[in-house]
Parts: structure tokens; sequence; C-alpha cells
């Protein structure tokens, strides 16, 4: 068709009529998967309402793209068009008809499907300035009707656009451009309703929020190249069920799962998502850690297929860079599909997804474009696997996000080896309901018997010696051929502790959180095949870590010496230790019960280690299901302690505060920010690396140069500022402390022969 105006250009041109049907398709099997999820939450007839805004919204979208001005700009990129073409194709909508609710909704959507409802520009394209004087509004008023003039050129291709759809035929199309008047009086009526609005789930505050979440989740996939929104998942091959999945599969609603690692908590937790099921809605699978949301991935993905399940976390885009990079060695072939992969599954797109739950909190403190995230989580399933693994900080955040939830129609699996009566309690408070609870019965089967009563350690308390007092055990072990993992609370610890063994063997490995990236992956690697026969190479007789080996390592040693930690996190160590049962007698796991007081309280709450150790069973008792899943329950018999109680209250009524601020159509800068706030660490350079990081840099291989970042806590971050060892450059925050391949970032030693770029 001549003057048919163009979405995009590029080595592909897409043309506008193309887009807006391909968006409009999308919303419609969105429509279709969330149909009874929305009538639950509004009623038959809101819900048909806001069916027909979303439609009628994604095939006007993007009808301002039609002025000369946008087409321009399109084809040459010097020129800029500055104008929002979401202002015309919401005041296209608005002079078509008067105004009903359906209208509303579809239009304000229109209008803030690339800003928010406070973006200054848009405001001002829109007439409603923040300064009416005179020639400001009478500026403001022609520059819009030189845009509106724009259309003109193509006026008759909008109208045949517009009498070809059949949503669009009952409205009366706008008989020239003069007939078309700014949204001022619109925006001004719309930004007055929404302030007065209370909580995210009345529902108009509902609808609004849902309409501009999908239009834009609509967009962005189509303008992704993505033309299907997936609302089925296939029927996965599972091993035949045991009696405890069979339950839980079987049950409809919330449930509670409490079975130790090992019994297949994965399977049961399938089983109740796909028996759950009601239309299109998503899957949520949350975990606390991202080296086990990379292990779950890869084994929903067997099961499901690729194209089902989306990997989401803070590190996603240097997970799947890893991963391509190995496999081609080349940079820039890498880093695309990587970049493709890792923006397909941010996409309202495929029906699984793996992640922390901070992926799911970040849209309720309200970031940009949080009605996305919001609009998706709507009637879903949430799954959350090791939820003792959270502080009273987060728990309280998931509690009131799982409220919220609760009110939004999800449904809520929760699962865990050990699960505290107390933790229980709060969830069920934020529920509002009763929840069933299941796990092993020790009467189902033999192997359930056998599961239960099988000893895979044997705990040995050393009440009068530290971590640093077991060396010579330590040492005897390794010469006794034993692979030994030796775990302390703190870097520097588990640095000195390494450094000693390493005088007297050579199969000595450390691992913890202070490498780059680049070689703590290599380092995870090199013990894990080493421990799994696929590299001769590499001899282990110890590793000395920190607690992130307590999720990061599917490895198994034949003894742990570990310094004493909460009841939870000796735990995951000790299943660190005959994981798979191959020493049927069960081994020894050692645990050094004094600690300094002063240095590890920044670590772990004290009162939460004394009633760690005045609840563990006595000196070399056999730790079977039960016992250990006793010794949690008498440590957490009381709830928080009290430290924890007061951080809990106090990221609740904060939490609150967001929660009750949040608007549709508004980005909440506050909460934003209180959300990254949560993260208490700092990403700084090693100067020794800083050569090859530049290089890295100015040959655009950005992947690459971030994986020599190492991530350091707020405490040391702010112990180096003051001592002056920390610059920026090139907007990176380079340290000036010694930085060794072996040992990692050493913050009480500068490096001499370093110095700020």
């Amino acid at each position: 068709m001549v003057n048919e105006p163009l979405a995009k250009s590029g080595d592909v041109p897409i043309t506008l009529r193309e887009h807006l049907q391909q968006v409009a398709d999308y919303a419609r099997t969105i429509a279709e998967a969330y149909r009874e999820h929305w009538e639950l939450l509004l009623g038959k007839e809101t819900a048909e309402r806001l069916r027909k805004a979303l439609l009628l919204a994604a095939l006007t979208h993007d009808l301002g793209k039609a002025a000369e001005g946008f087409q321009r700009a399109l084809q040459e990129r010097k020129f800029r068009w500055e104008f929002r073409h979401e202002v015309l194709s919401a005041s296209l909508l608005l002079s078509s008809v008067p105004e009903d609710e359906v209208l509303e909704w579809a239009t304000i959507a229109v209008l803030t499907h690339h800003r928010d409802l406070n973006d200054a520009q848009l405001l001002q394209e829109c007439g409603l300035v923040s300064l009416p004087m005179p020639d400001i509004v009478r500026t403001a008023h022609e520059k819009f009707r030189s845009k509106v003039k724009e259309l003109e050129k193509r006026w008759q291709w909008l109208q045949s656009f517009w009498q070809s759809q059949p949503m669009l035929q009952g409205l009366a199309f706008p008989q020239t451009p003069d007939n078309i008047s700014p949204p001022t009086d619109f925006l001004k009526r719309q930004k007055e309703a929404i302030d007065d609005m209370r909580g995210l789930t009345e529902r108009e505050s509902l609808a609004l929020l849902l309409v501009r979440g999908w239009l834009m989740a609509s967009d962005h996939a189509v303008s992704a190249g993505v033309s299907q929104f997936l609302s089925k998942v296939p029927q996965p091959q599972l091993p035949s069920l045991r009696p405890f999945q069979r339950n839980v599969g079987n049950h409809k609603g919330s449930a509670f799962l409490e079975a130790p690692t090992g019994s297949g908590k994965t399977n049961a937790a399938i089983v109740w998502a796909l028996n759950n099921r009601k239309g299109g809605e998503r899957i949520f699978y949350l975990l606390p850690y991202q080296a086990s949301i990379e292990a779950m991935a890869d084994t929903l993905e067997k099961l499901f297929g690729k194209e089902n399940v989306a990997v989401v976390h803070a590190r996603a885009l240097d997970y799947a860079f890893r991963q391509y990079f190995e496999e081609s060695g080349e940079y820039e072939s890498a880093a695309e599909q990587a970049k493709l992969e890792t923006e397909l599954n941010k996409l309202a797109h495929k029906p699984i997804k793996v992640a922390t739950p901070f992926q799911l909190l970040k849209w309720l403190f309200g970031i940009p474009r949080f009605e996305i995230g919001i609009s998706e989580m709507v009637g879903g399933l949430f799954i959350f696997d090791e939820i003792h693994a959270y502080d009273a900080h987060v728990v309280a955040l998931i509690a009131e996000m799982v409220r919220v939830l609760k009110q939004l129609g999800g449904r809520f699996l929760f699962m865990s080896a050990t699960f505290p009566p107390f933790l229980k309690k709060l969830i069920v408070e934020a529920l509002g309901e009763d929840v069933p609870e299941f796990g092993l019965d020790s009467e189902a089967d033999s192997w359930t018997r056998k599961f239960l009563n099988q000893v895979r350690h044997i705990v040995r308390l050393h009440s009068d010696k530290t971590l640093e007092d077991l060396l010579p055990d330590i040492v005897d072990a390794i010469r006794c051929g034993k692979k030994v993992l030796v775990v302390a609370n703190r870097v520097a610890q588990a640095q000195e502790i390494y450094r000693q063994l390493r005088e007297q063997f050579d199969g000595i490995h450390l691992l913890h959180s202070r490498f780059t990236r680049r070689d703590r992956v290599s380092k995870e690697r090199a013990v894990i095949d080493a421990l799994w026969g696929r590299r001769s190479d590499v001899l282990v007789q110890a590793l000395v870590a920190t607690q992130v080996v307590e999720v990061s390592l599917d490895i198994s040693f034949d003894t742990i010496f570990t310094e004493v930690a909460p009841v939870d996190d000796l735990l995951q160590r000790f299943g660190r230790v005959n994981r798979y049962g191959e020493h049927a007698e069960g081994v020894e796991v050692h645990v050094a019960c004094r600690f300094d007081r002063d240095r590890l309280i920044r670590v772990y709450d004290e009162e939460r280690l004394i009633r760690t150790l005045d609840a563990a069973p006595k000196d070399g008792t056999p730790l079977k299901v039960e016992t250990a899943a006793e010794w949690v329950r008498q440590v957490y018999h009381d709830g928080w302690t009290s430290r924890e109680q007061k951080r809990y209250e106090q990221a609740k009524r904060a939490f609150q505060n967001v929660l009750s601020a949040l608007r549709p159509l508004c980005r909440l800068s506050e909460g934003e920010e209180e959300f990254y706030g949560l993260f208490q660490s700092v990403e700084v350079l090693p100067s020794k690396l800083y050569a090859e990081y530049d290089a890295h840099m100015r040959e655009k291989r950005y992947l690459l140069a971030n994986q020599l970042l190492v991530p350091i806590p707020l405490g040391t971050f702010h112990m180096l500022n003051n001592k002056g060892l920390l610059a920026r450059q090139n907007d990176v925050l380079i340290v000036n402390v010694t930085y060794d391949d072996e040992l990692g970032l050493l913050p009480e030693e500068v490096d001499i022969d370093a110095s700020f770029i």
C-alpha cells in the first residue's frame, strides 16, 4: 500500500499494520489464558471490559507513529522528532467516541505504555504543564497541533486501518486531524483518580494495572520478535511417584511440604503445580541462591524443554555468557546468544520461571514497569523451595508479598528439608487461611522407612575447641586419605587455614565469595570435575571454604570440620558430606563449638548460635532425618531471637509503607531505592587487574570485563574507603589492595606493586 507507515526500521522493516496486529494477537492470547483468574478477581463483567480495553489499546497504541516526523526519524538516524507518539495515539482514541470505562482504560494504557503517568515530557506534551503560565500553555498547545498536522499525509491509511479492524468499527474515526484535541483534561482527571486509590487489589486499580501491564508486556514481546504467548505446559515424563509426592500432587490449593534433601521434593512440586493450573497462569519456582537456580533450571529444562523455562536472576546474563563462551570460544557470538536468551527470559513469554524471590519482590517495590511483573503474577503458582534459608528481614518481605499475591489469586507450595513451626505460623498468617502439611510417612512404604532411618552423619561436637584448634585433626584426616571439607565463617579465617594446609599438602583448594567471578567459577568447576572423576590432573585432598559451599557445589566429601553456625547452615554443610550415601555406616561430621564472639557476631546472631549448641544432639549421635528435624524445631522453638524479631518488624513495617504508596501507572522512586538498598554489597576491581579490564572495555568485551570484579560487603567497602584505598576510574571502583589468584582479595594488604591509574 502507498504510504504504508513503518513501526520499526532496520534490516527487516516492520510495518505499523503488522506490528499492531501482532501485539493485538499476543494480547488476545493473554486475555484467554488469564480469563478465569480475571473473572475470579474482578467479576465477569469487569473482566470482559478489561479484555476489550486491552485489545483496543493493543490495536491503537502506536498509531501516532504514522506522523511524518516519526517516519522520517526511522529513516534518518540524525533526525530527532522530539515528541511522544503515544500522545497522538491516545488523542485519536479520545476523539473517536464519548468516553466510557473501556475507552478510558485503553486510552490511559496507550498514553503510558512507554512513560509513566508522572513523566515530565509526557505531561508537557499532553498540555499539562508544570508552570501553567499563558505563554507556556500556548507553546505546548501549538506544538501539539503541529504534530497532529503531521498525520495528514497518512490520514487515509489511518482511516483504512481503523475501518478494517472489527474491534474498532464501533468507534467513530475523527473526520480530520483538526478534530483531535490534546488529552489534557483526561490526563488531569486520571491523575486525580489514581492519587485517591488505595491498594492494588481494588477493582479499578487492579484493572488499570493489568491493562497497562499486559499492553507493555505484549508490545515488548512482539518488538523482541516473539510472536506467541506460551500458555500451555507440556506433560513431563516423571518416574513413579512416591506416596508423599502423590499426596502433595493431588492437593488443590496452598500447602507445606517438609521432606529431606534427596527425597524428591522437586517432582512433588511439579505434580502439584500441574494439578493446580487453571489456565495459562505462570509457574514460579523460587530458590534463595543463584547456583541452585541454575541447577534447578537444568532439571526443569530436561522435563519441559528450554523453550518453556526462563531463568531470571541478577547474574543470569553472566551464567548464560559463560556457557556459550566455553562452547564456542568466540566472544561476539557468545555475548549475542547470551543477551538474546536473557532478554527472552525477562519477557512475559515462557510459562515456567526459575528465580529468586527478589525478582518477584522488585515489582512490589514499584520499579519502572512494575505492572508487567504484577500482571504476570496474577493467579500464579509459587513454589518456595528451601524456604528456611532466608533471614528475618527477607522472611518479612516474603510474608508481605505472599499476602498480596494471595489477594491476586496466587497459590503456594512452601518446601523445606526442615520447617520450624514458627515459620509456618508466619506464612499461615500471611495467607489468612489454614494450610495442610505434607511430609514423609514412615509407614508409607519400604523405601520411605529406609530413607528415614538412614544414617549419613555422626555428630562430633568439640565443645572446647575453635576451628583453628582442629587443624591437627584435619591434617590427620587428610593423611588417612580422606577427602576433607573445612568450612569457616569468615573469609580471612578460611584464607589463613588454607595457607597452613597448603604448606603440608598439594591438593588443597580454597573457595569463598571474595574471588573474581572468573576465578570463583574456575575453582568450583575444578573441584567438582575432580571429585566426579572428570579431571585426572586436579588433586583434591581438602577444600577450605566459607558459607558459599552450603549451596553452590554438587559434591560429596568423606568428612567435614566446620565452625559452629546456625543449625540450618550446619545441616546444609553436612549435606556436602556422604551426600550420596557412599559410606553406608555414616561418617563423622566435626563441629568446632568455640568461636571469636567479637568477629562472628558480624556474621551470625549470637543468640541463634547459642541456641544451636544448647539444642544440639549429644556428641556421637547418629543424625537421622527426625533427629535433624527435632534439632531445628528446638532451636526455633521460640521463633526469632530478639535481634531477629526487631529486624523482622522493621522490614515488615517498611514494606507495608511501600505497598500502601504503590499506585498503577506510576513508578515509586522511593520504593525503587529501598529495593536496591537490600543488596548489601559492592563490586570492586583489584588494581592488578585494571589493565586487563581496560583492554576488554576498549574492545567492547564487556561481559569478560565484568568477570574480573569482586563483590565485597558494605562493611569492607567503608573500611577500604576510609583508608583511601578506593578510587573510581571509567565507571569502575578500583581497590588498591592485594589480589592473589589462590587466596582472593586481601583487604588488609595494600598492593605496593600497583597504584591507582
